[in-house]
């Protein structure tokens, strides 16, 4: 049961940080313009690139995420019940 309340803690938590961080992190916008000599027309390409914590923070939320996952799905283990070698049982046969 704690293994699957950590899991729900670990899940939930790393989805609502990477939608903190996303608002947080605006891209850096990058213009590129080129003209052709021939024709005479101008392209312009605007490329958006992140700072790399960005990307650093999202793969650390990415490995959270799947531990959050597997602490979910992951079985307890029973452990059943075994006699303690001191019991007047196993005190008689020796």
């Amino acid at each position: 049961m704690m293994k699957r309340a950590i899991g729900i803690f670990l899940t939930l938590s790393s989805l609502l940080t990477y939608l903190i961080v996303d608002m947080l992190y605006d891209p850096v916008e990058n213009k590129i313009t080129t003209t052709d000599m021939n024709s005479g027309v101008t392209t312009a390409t605007v490329l958006y690139q992140y700072p790399l914590m960005y990307w650093v923070i999202c793969v650390i939320l990415i490995i959270t995420f799947i531990l959050g996952i597997y602490f979910i799905l992951a079985k307890e283990k029973k452990y059943e019940e075994c006699p303690t070698l001191d019991t007047p049982e196993h005190t008689r046969n020796k």
